[in-house]
């Protein structure tokens, strides 16, 4: 359900007016990279006796990713005339570099901290420690949220924008259920954690 964005993307890039375009480039850089890696890094670590997702699951992710990537895509690579060259020297973009790679790196450390607990445990669950799971359940979710917060700073865009707050609306309440599971499940979960947010949330 990843890899729609992963081509559309690509293939936004090559069809569109801005193939010559550093920053373009850039951009597309930033997006194969994050998608390249939930394509097929993710899935990959992931196997061995996970629950199935349903179909409706994967059909409305699918659809999320085909409308993300389409107008993400489609302003970067088509509308937008704001990317040129010293965009790349812009605070914004600086900025919401920094952000997009803060968040990816939490997102992938959050990730295997998981993969190994898993690998460490024949059956069962336990409670994760490491990293930012010293402070909240979820951190591979606020590395998400962080990594489309700088995405949508870095590009300056609508776009942009939309997707850092759908990835929000998804993930705020998912954290929430999420954080609430492990503390049914575990009495001796720590509670100081919170569910996505140190000391806040």
């Amino acid at each position: 359900m990843e890899v729609i964005s992963l081509l559309l993307m690509i293939i936004l890039f090559f069809t569109g007016n801005r193939r010559g375009n550093t920053v373009a480039l850039v951009f597309l850089g930033m997006w194969v990279f994050h998608y390249a890696y939930r394509s097929f890094l993710f899935p990959l670590k992931r196997r061995g006796g996970e629950n199935r997702i349903p179909v409706v699951i994967l059909l409305s992710a699918g659809f999320f990713n085909l409308i993300n990537a389409y107008i993400n895509g489609r302003y970067l690579f088509y509308i937008s005339d704001l990317y040129i060259e010293r965009w790349l020297f812009d605070i914004r973009f600086i900025a919401g570099s920094f952000l997009w790679v803060l968040g990816f790196t939490i997102n992938v450390h959050s990730d295997r901290i998981l993969f190994n607990l898993r690998q460490s445990k024949a059956q069962g669950y336990s409670i994760p420690y490491g990293g930012l799971y010293r402070w909240v359940s979820c951190p591979n979710y606020l590395g998400e949220i962080v990594e489309w917060v700088g995405w949508a700073i870095a590009t300056w865009s609508l776009p942009g924008a939309a997707f850092a707050l759908w990835t929000m609306a998804n993930l705020l309440p998912r954290s929430r259920s999420h954080h609430r599971w492990y503390q049914s499940l575990f009495d001796d979960y720590p509670v100081q954690r919170r569910a996505l947010i140190p000391f806040l949330f």
